[in-house]
């Protein structure tokens, strides 16, 4: 009994904030709140899980050269930033079972620098030009052929935000200038060879923006805005050539937002609270709760979470309700996880922390970098 009042004061306390947060455009507004059947999730999973570990991969443990793993070139390849003791770094493939590594071309940038797309196709790149600006190009995984896209100032850098849409298809970056109305969003059609630009005359220049999402269809954009120490995740799409915000929320400053489909997004509020905000019905769905990191899989039918920090689940997403929790992993505070394009393994990069057998009063420390990939059966 003491359990159920208590998940019922925590889903009510998330129902307050959830409804405080939908006041940033314009005041008040109907909106319904879905809460999940907790006691039901609970009991979903069991023998018939669908989410079976086959294998744990290590990425590059028995060499001497660090790595730094970009994202998916397909269902077995990796795309890794290599360096060695004498400094020089490259972009190489690394093959299952992610021990061996050849060198594709010479990095000319550093990892923040660097997009790779979901599909594994094409690669983004800011390459420092000897005037201090930077050259945006799009670099073929296929066959290195080069796309220049733009080109970024030196005072821009900093701001500069890049993403891609989920098939991989539009990829869009954000640069920004110091006078309100002067923000500039690009799109780039990776099929059509096509490129759209647009404006945000509703953000300040003392907003920052931590991240830019955009959808399928390109239609439609996502963004994680910090304004006054607050951060808000707002979603629109476009008004010929501005950017049109129609809903936000109250958003925890890291959060990734995933499509769901080109209607819905699932973002992270800033008490853990895994939402889902879906448009068509102004529908605000609770998905999970106490959750750090999430990653959607490539057909939006599973998701990837953490809990405690360092303990790591997957789950199957029907509509509004997360079922079939499964944990997988534990022992690692994840920086990095995606999903390879076919779904059926997850690439997993984060920090291992140092229990001691009598630890001390003051908090353990990371020890170093860990790399792997979670092959599901």
């Amino acid at each position: 009994m003491i359990r159920r009042q208590a998940k019922l004061v925590s889903l009510l306390l998330a129902v307050t904030l959830s409804l405080a947060g939908c006041m940033g455009l314009g005041g008040a507004r109907s909106e319904t709140i879905v809460i999940p059947d907790t006691e039901e999730q609970s009991q979903a999973g069991g023998d018939n899980a669908p989410f079976d570990v086959k294998t744990i991969y290590r990425v590059m443990s028995q060499g001497t050269v660090a790595g730094v793993p970009l994202g998916w070139l397909d269902q077995d390849a990796l795309l890794s930033l290599m360096g060695d003791s004498s400094g020089a770094s490259s972009l190489e493939r690394v093959d299952y079972p992610y021990e061996s590594h050849l060198k594709w071309r010479v990095a000319e940038t550093k990892p923040d620098y660097m997009s790779l797309s979901p599909n594994g196709h094409s690669l983004v790149l800011l390459v420092p030009q000897a005037d201090g600006s930077f050259a945006l190009k799009l670099v073929s995984t296929a066959n290195q052929e080069e796309t220049a896209l733009g080109q970024i100032g030196m005072y821009q850098i900093r701001s500069v935000k890049m993403g891609w849409s989920n098939n991989g298809r539009y990829f869009i970056y954000l640069s920004r200038n110091a006078v309100p109305g002067g923000d500039e969003i690009h799109v780039y059609d990776t099929a059509t060879k096509s490129a759209k630009q647009y404006t945000a005359p509703d953000w300040k220049p003392t907003d920052t923006i931590a991240s830019i999402h955009l959808s399928d269809d390109a239609e439609s954009v996502a963004v994680v805005k910090i304004s006054n120490r607050t951060s808000y995740v707002q979603f629109g799409g476009w008004s010929g050539s501005e950017l049109s915000t129609s809903y936000e929320h109250f958003a925890a400053r890291d959060s990734r937002v995933e499509w769901i489909h080109d209607d819905q997004i699932a973002f992270l509020g800033p008490e853990g609270t895994l939402y889902a905000y879906d448009r068509r019905n102004a529908a605000l769905s609770i998905l999970l709760e106490q959750t750090g990191m999430f990653r959607l899989s490539p057909d939006r039918k599973s998701v990837v979470y953490t809990q405690d920090k360092d303990t790591l689940y997957v789950a199957s997403l029907y509509g509004n309700n997360v079922l079939n929790k499964t944990q997988i992993f534990r022992g690692l505070v994840p920086t990095l996880m995606e999903w390879s394009p076919d779904g059926g393994k997850l690439l997993l990069g984060g920090w291992k922390l140092y229990e001691q057998e009598n630890p001390r009063p003051s908090q353990p420390a990371p020890i170093g970098m860990q790399n792997m990939v979670i092959e599901f059966k």
